[in-house]
């Protein structure tokens, strides 16, 4: 799925997960179940007829069959998105076979990312800002509840794991009478051997909105 098949003209992100490519799931019902367990580092439930997919501090199920994805652990109270279910096929899809490059990069260091992640591609950064510029320690307890583990860059940083093989590190810079708060976030560079750049940007929305959920989960 390239980067023009996010946006409808005229109407905006696709949200419904109706409106999948269906060749995603053909795909992936072709493929190897072994296969995709050894390259995504997911397992597979045979009675079930679905792949287990660890996502932040959920696993959800994966059934190629059904075309469906579901939270395994939750009330299902939150409606799985589009992003979602895009994020999560092209994951078990497209996922290599490789570690970790070692190397935390900016979106704008990603082959592509400099012009891709611009206007209404723009990394999910402002509404956290926005949330915690102010608020450093709020932003310190989403990390532990998203099940991340603390770096030492900015004032508050973490680095969140929403799939197996891929980490996001979150730098946050906390607003004082000099400057504005600025958030930044980070990959491992192997991410765009696993993930075209606009799935990188849904990634990023993904873990962006749990952040916000989860804030207003401390507040509420």
């Amino acid at each position: 799925m390239s980067a023009s098949d996010l946006t409808k003209k005229g109407r905006g992100i696709y949200e419904d997960p109706r409106e999948i490519d269906p060749n995603l799931w053909k795909k992936l019902s072709s493929m190897d179940v072994s296969e995709v367990c050894a390259r995504a580092a997911v397992k597979y439930d045979q009675g079930r007829g679905c792949y287990h997919i660890p996502f932040l501090h959920r696993t959800y199920g994966c059934y190629p069959q059904n075309r469906l994805i579901e939270c395994l652990d939750h009330d299902g109270s939150h409606k799985l998105s589009f992003q979602f279910y895009l994020v999560l096929l092209t994951y078990l899809i497209r996922s290599r076979p490789i570690g970790l490059a070692g190397r935390m990069v900016t979106g704008s260091e990603i082959k592509g990312g400099d012009f891709f992640f611009r206007g209404p591609h723009v990394l999910f950064t402002h509404p956290l800002e926005k949330r915690f510029g102010q608020d450093g320690q709020t932003f310190e307890e989403i990390g532990r509840r998203l099940g991340g583990s603390k770096t030492e860059f900015g004032d508050v940083s973490f680095r969140l794991w929403p799939l197996p093989k891929i980490p996001l590190g979150y730098i946050l810079w906390v607003a004082d009478e000099e400057f504005p708060a600025r958030l930044v976030v980070t990959f491992d560079l192997s991410i765009e051997e696993h993930f075209p750049l606009d799935v990188i940007w849904a990634l990023v929305n993904l873990v962006g909105g749990a952040m916000l959920r989860e804030a207003k989960k401390i507040t509420s």
